[in-house]
Parts: C-alpha cells; sequence; structure tokens
C-alpha cells in the first residue's frame, strides 16, 4: 500500500516565498519613480492651471483698446504665492499681441520654469 502525504512541502513554500520576495522588491525599487512622476504631474498641472487664469485674466483686463498695454508684467500669483510670473506683449498686426507668459517656481532649492504663448486681440 502505497500512502501519499498531501499538504506543502518546505521546497514548494520556499518557492513561492521567493517569487512573493522578488515581487516585493520589484514594487519597492519601482516606488520613488511612480512618487516622482506623480508630483511632476501635479506641478505640471498646477501650472497649466494658473497659465490659464493669468491668460484669462489679460484677456479681460487688456482685451479693449482703451486700456492701455503695458510691455510687461511681472507679479506673484495670489493663490499661489510660491509661483511668480512674467508677460511680455509683442504686436504682430494691429490690435493683435502675442503673449508671452514664463512660470517660475521653486522646487527642491531649484527654479523651475514653464514657458506658454498665447494670442490677445484687442476689441
Amino acid at each position: 500500500m502505497c500512502f501519499r502525504k498531501l499538504g506543502f512541502t518546505l521546497i514548494s513554500i520556499l518557492i513561492a516565498l521567493f517569487i512573493l520576495a522578488g515581487g516585493i522588491i520589484t514594487l519597492i525599487r519601482v516606488y520613488p519613480v511612480i512618487m516622482n512622476l506623480s508630483e511632476r504631474s501635479k506641478s505640471s498641472v498646477n501650472v497649466s492651471f494658473i497659465a490659464d487664469k493669468i491668460f484669462t485674466e489679460i484677456e479681460e483686463k487688456y482685451g479693449k483698446k482703451e486700456v492701455p498695454l503695458p510691455d510687461s508684467i511681472e507679479d506673484v500669483v495670489s493663490e499661489y504665492p510660491d509661483y511668480k510670473y512674467k508677460v511680455v506683449f509683442t504686436e504682430e498686426k494691429e490690435d493683435l499681441y502675442k503673449v508671452e507668459l514664463e512660470i517660475s517656481w521653486k522646487k527642491e532649492g531649484k527654479i523651475e520654469k514653464k514657458y506658454f504663448v498665447s494670442i490677445l486681440r484687442r476689441r
């Protein structure tokens, strides 16, 4: 009569633990990369939101011919005091201006910058 033991052997448990440890190590190595990409994405969304807000304010304030248009504007975003911006207006045609926007902020001791371009039509 042949008796067969049912259950796990020590070798099958060690193999399972080895595979599990490999998976955990891979996740630990990938985690910092994922966090870095997440931070960059969040920063990019914030800057795009700020740029849209600035372009909207410029359109509302300087979109009329009666209001004098400065050569440039430098200011800090009121809701985001860590973000500074500079806007330069260049006349392309009569009452049509190219608006160049540079947004800068500090991140980990370095100054980061992002550039945007839009058009302003004065009516």
